[in-house]
C-alpha cells in the first residue's frame, strides 16, 4: 500500500467509525426527545418544556454533524477509489445538497412552521433549492433534514468500514 493510498484509507476509516458513532449520539438524543415530549403532552411543565428544548438543540446540531460527517466519509470513500484505479461511485448529490443547505442556512428565508426556503436570489442557497422541494423543516425526527433516512446513513458507513477492515 503507497502512502498515498494508506492516507485515504485511514480517512474512510476514521469517517466510517465516526458516522457510526454519530448514528447513535443522534438515536440516543432522539429517544430522550421523544420521552420529555411525551412526558410534556401529558402534564405541561415550564422547566421540563426548558429541558426539551435543550435537547431539541442539541439533537438539531447532532443531526448537522452527522449529514457533515457522512458528506465527508463520501468523498474520502471517491478518493479512495480513484488513487486506486478503481470504478468511482457516484456522488451522493442528495447528501451533498443537505450539507450545503444547513452549511449556509443562514442565508434562508423562514416562516412560522420553521421551514427554511432559498428566497429570491437565484445565486444564494442553490444546494436548498435543489432539495426535493426546494426546502427544509427545521425540525427534528423523522428524516434528517426532511430527506435523509438515518438507517441508511448507517449502512453507507457500515459498508465502507466492512471494505476497509476488509
Amino acid at each position: 500500500m503507497s502512502d498515498a493510498d494508506n492516507v485515504f484509507v485511514t480517512m474512510v476509516h476514521a469517517w466510517s467509525e465516526f458516522v457510526l458513532r454519530q448514528v447513535g449520539r443522534v438515536r440516543d438524543v432522539g429517544r430522550e426527545s421523544a420521552r420529555l415530549s411525551r412526558q410534556l403532552d401529558r402534564e405541561w411543565d415550564r422547566d421540563l418544556d426548558e429541558v426539551a428544548r435543550g435537547v431539541w438543540r442539541q439533537r438539531w446540531t447532532e443531526e448537522h454533524a452527522l449529514v457533515w460527517a457522512a458528506y465527508q466519509l463520501d468523498q474520502w470513500a471517491r478518493r479512495l477509489a480513484k488513487e486506486r484505479g478503481e470504478e468511482m461511485p457516484e456522488e451522493d448529490v442528495l447528501l451533498r445538497n443537505a450539507r450545503n443547505a444547513v452549511e449556509h442556512l443562514d442565508e434562508a428565508l423562514f416562516d412560522e412552521e420553521h421551514i427554511a426556503e432559498p428566497g429570491d436570489v437565484l445565486k444564494k442557497n442553490r444546494s436548498l433549492r435543489d432539495l426535493p422541494g426546494g426546502r427544509l423543516t427545521i425540525a427534528a425526527g423523522g428524516k434528517l433534514f426532511d430527506n435523509l433516512e438515518l438507517g441508511e446513513l448507517e449502512t453507507f458507513a457500515r459498508r465502507h468500514l466492512d471494505r476497509i477492515e476488509r
